[in-house]
């Protein structure tokens, strides 16, 4: 057969080798018809015993994990458990049940409809993720209401087997036996998805969203899954598979000595602590990030609390959440980035026009302050959690004093409602901001003073720096965060946080990656805060480095004029280090 190269961006790390296995898709026609009054009643107690039988599946699936799965396994199934009584698709479904007559198959296939129209133009990962949720506990809804959820996927037909789905639900994902299945490749979802974060779990190599890998596929195929470099091969020579199991051997060696040095501290050869963070969005991702040898929490996201909604979460939800968050990370911190939406994803808020310049626009803080009882909410909610654990709020994209002037002025309102009402909470919180535009970097000696760190999002200063929209194809190229003007910001950063003594960490994709490490050590970072899965791996690096060449290197960078001479100067240490 003609061998075929796919390259996918991974959600799950790794390599799989094995043969492909095409999941039927398990869909039947969803069935349209009308209803007369008095047969409403009954259709919506069909509909109520769906759900029934969907929470009584799902709750078996985690029941069957409680002995011996890890905290997110559980905790993702009780996420879509909580969708099936969720009010935006219970009650609306049942009010077009009422209202328009229909049967419980087309009111649900419409409200579904209706959430995946609603985020059908918003870019962010994690949102997007969260409608894949409710879209994936709508489709087991529909199976029990047809009568066809009960048929579960056969077993695996190889004794190595690659999946091959249109999509997988968590349950779907842990219900496989994982002796036989060496991988997934589905055509939707992403790596921010639930479904992703159980194939990390599961420590299974996974590419989500790569539907044109379906174009080539059949049953039986020989595959190789790269999920480490995002290479799908199908058709592979004997001559690759030999190398890919070396790869395999290779790769379980060295996963074997990261689990060994998990507890060791991110320190250099000449005694340098660094601090390692993770960045998470979702409560699913905490073990992992325990897991991984995370310190602390540098970055935790809270967009998609706002997803899967009409109405926006109360400050009792979102006090719940924080503290949820703040209990299992105890006794370290949790860093709590405050609503970053805007551009071209207002959720939930249809009033503000599509923006040309969506990066340019009202997001972030400036949004925030737009909608003041939004942020005092949630600001009241973070306070109200601050009691039960070390909490610290990070304001995102802070652009002028005035912005955080203002900021300061809610919160002063928010300390007095909460100490009026005789509700405790910490007020000693630290409170950063976010750097990820040119005037912050330019303002970082000012701002220094007024708050307690820094948090450098090197993605966005990138950006904005380069003047390059990472989403475009045409200039992404141009995005490198290794240009000598963007380590001149982040120099200038550091300098200005020093001179006052507070923290500085990077949380942008640069904190993460092996070839921007050894610059950011002799720019002398506090914090590193990453994707859990970086942190063994740049741990590792650390403790083979030494600050005073980090600092000799970060020396010549800063000298550097063009990209090509801090690539080679980055080259040429990472292979004294050996890497």
């Amino acid at each position: 057969m003609p061998q075929t190269l796919i390259t996918h961006r991974c959600a799950s790390p790794g390599i799989a080798i094995g043969r492909a296995h095409l999941l039927a898709t398990n869909q039947s026609e969803i069935p349209h018809y009308w209803i007369i009054d008095r047969e409403i009643e009954s259709e919506i107690g069909r509909f109520r015993a769906a759900l029934d039988e969907s929470r009584e599946q799902l709750l078996a699936i985690r029941n069957r994990l409680c002995r011996f799965a890890v905290g997110e396994q559980r905790q993702i199934l009780d996420a879509h458990i909580l969708i099936l009584q969720d009010e935006l698709v219970v009650d609306q479904t049942i009010g077009l049940i009422t209202t328009r007559a229909i049967n419980a198959e087309w009111a649900l296939e419409k409200i579904i409809g209706q959430i995946a129209a609603t985020f059908a133009n918003i870019h962010e990962p994690y949102l997007q993720a969260r409608r894949d949720d409710v879209e994936q506990v709508g489709r087991r809804i529909l199976h029990n209401l047809s009568g066809t959820e009960n048929t579960p996927h056969p077993p695996p037909p190889y004794p190595a087997t690659i999946l091959f789905a249109l999509d997988l639900s968590p349950a779907e994902v842990i219900a496989f036996p994982r002796r036989h299945v060496k991988g997934l490749v589905t055509a939707r979802g992403g790596t921010t998805s639930h479904t992703a974060i159980i194939a990390r779990s599961l420590e299974l190599p996974a590419m989500l969203g790569a539907d044109s890998a379906f174009a080539t596929i059949n049953e039986g195929d020989a595959v190789i899954l790269d999920a480490e470099t995002g290479q799908l091969l199908i058709g592979p020579t004997d001559e690759e598979i030999a190398v890919y199991r070396k790869q395999q051997l290779q790769t379980a060696k060295i996963q074997r000595a990261y689990s060994k040095e998990r507890t060791l501290p991110a320190e250099t050869t000449d005694g340098t602590r660094l601090m390692l963070a993770a960045n998470l969005e979702l409560l699913e991702e905490i073990p992992s990030a325990i897991e991984h040898g995370a310190e602390r929490i540098g970055m935790y996201r809270t967009e998609y609390l706002f997803m899967n909604r009409q109405d926006l979460p109360s400050e009792e939800e979102q006090c719940a959440h924080y503290t949820q968050a703040l209990q299992q990370m105890a006794p370290n911190s949790v860093t709590i980035r405050t609503f970053d939406v805007g551009g071209d994803n207002l959720v939930g808020f249809t009033t503000y026009r599509a923006c040309a310049n969506p990066a340019l626009g009202l997001r972030a803080i400036r949004f925030c302050l737009r909608e003041r009882a939004l942020f005092k909410t949630q600001l009241r909610a973070l306070y109200r959690a601050s009691i039960h654990g070390p909490l610290r709020i990070l304001f995102p994209m802070i652009s002028a004093l005035d912005e955080l002037h203002q900021v300061r002025a809610l919160t002063s309102e928010v300390h007095a409602e909460l100490t009026a009402e005789k509700i405790p909470f910490d007020a000693t919180v630290p409170q950063g901001i976010m750097i990820e535009v040119p005037s912050a970097v330019m303002l970082a000696d000012q701002l220094a003073r007024e708050v307690s760190f820094f948090c450098l999002g090197t993605n966005d200063l990138t950006q904005y720096t380069l003047a390059v929209d990472r989403g475009n194809d045409e200039v992404a190229y141009l995005a490198h965060s290794l240009h000598p003007a963007v380590l001149r910001m982040i120099h200038h950063t550091i300098t200005a946080a020093k001179r006052h003594r507070i923290e500085v960490a990077v949380c942008g994709e640069m904190a993460g990656d092996p070839l921007c490490i050894l610059a950011l050590l002799g720019l002398d970072l506090n914090v590193l805060s990453m994707n859990s899965v970086s942190i063994p791996p740049v741990k590792r690096l650390i403790r083979k480095a030494s600050v005073k060449n980090a600092r000799q290197l970060a020396a010549a960078l800063l000298r550097a004029a063009t990209v090509t001479e801090v690539e080679t100067l980055v080259g040429q240490a990472m292979e004294l280090l050996g890497n």
